[in-house]
């Protein structure tokens, strides 16, 4: 554990909260306890960066505005000193045509957030829009494949089952770009959920930049997270801690694993013994 902790970051879905579920209450507190202390703090998630994210401070109770918000796996950061939204490395029109259309050729139903939750473009409407609709209010406009690429875009998400994973890796490798890559960020519940971006994003991007814009040291930075998207986060961060629940990958990089998942309040038991018990 570092001596100094200044700046504290978590990735959001099976990190802080059980996915589609609300703050773990011991972290709660610990988040209260720390932000008192004048430590700033700020999810960091892969969903798109606008109201939605900003207002689950007051959706989790916190009592205060997030100090910073990181969205889009990096490619998109949000300062309350202020209240810009910087946008990084975004997937340009032709690179997402390539990605949808053999998604597409696959059967399956990429999505692209073309403003946020505002506006997502879908071929057909599926489970998990319907859900995404339910919780995030979201604007979904499905139809041709033309209509999702005309402007550039953070990501491009997909839902599969976990028997489509090896076609998926085949097909990407097929049609291998330096200018993208993708990513899982969530297995669970008989599903995985891949998402395509600018090689050059992942959350630690954001996090660095926060850092150089404050003049907040990285050796002062705490980070939580539990899938290969967060691996950038943990590694800028002076100090990496990954879930009990996260994957294999993420705990090979990490500096710490928690000793509790987070359906048992993983991050708010890890600070209450290595932070505030210390």
């Amino acid at each position: 554990m570092i001596d100094r902790i200044s700046v504290l970051t978590a990735d959001i879905d099976d990190t802080l909260c059980p996915k589609g579920g609300t703050l773990m209450p011991l972290t709660r507190s610990a988040i209260q306890r720390m932000h008192a202390q004048g430590v700033l703090f700020g999810p960091a998630s892969g969903r798109p960066m606008d109201r939605r994210i900003l207002a689950k401070a007051e959706e989790w109770e916190l009592g205060f505005p997030f100090d910073f918000a990181i969205g889009m796996n990096g490619g998109e950061l949000y300062d309350l000193s202020d209240g810009t939204i910087e946008k990084f490395y975004p997937l340009q029109p032709d690179q997402i045509r390539t990605i949808v259309e053999f998604l597409e050729k696959m059967d399956l139903n990429p999505l692209v957030y073309v403003s946020g939750y505002d506006h997502i473009a879908a071929l057909r409407m599926d489970d998990f829009l319907a859900d995404s609709q339910r919780r995030n209010h979201s604007h979904v406009v499905t139809g041709e494949a033309r209509f999702m690429y005309e402007v550039p875009t953070g990501k491009i998400e997909v839902h599969i089952l976990p028997e489509q994973m090896p076609q998926l890796i085949e097909e990407a490798e097929k049609h291998a770009d330096p200018d993208w890559t993708w990513v899982k960020t969530f297995e669970g519940y008989g599903h995985v959920t891949i998402e395509f971006l600018n090689p050059r994003v992942n959350k630690g991007v954001a996090l660095k930049r926060y850092s150089e814009k404050h003049n907040i040291p990285l050796s002062e930075f705490i980070a939580f997270g539990d899938m290969e998207n967060d691996i950038g986060l943990l590694q800028e961060a002076a100090w990496g801690v990954c879930l009990l629940n996260g994957s294999d990958a993420v705990k090979a990089i990490a500096d710490d694993i928690t000793e509790y998942d987070v359906a048992n309040d993983g991050v708010g038991r890890y600070l209450e013994k290595h932070w505030f018990s210390r």
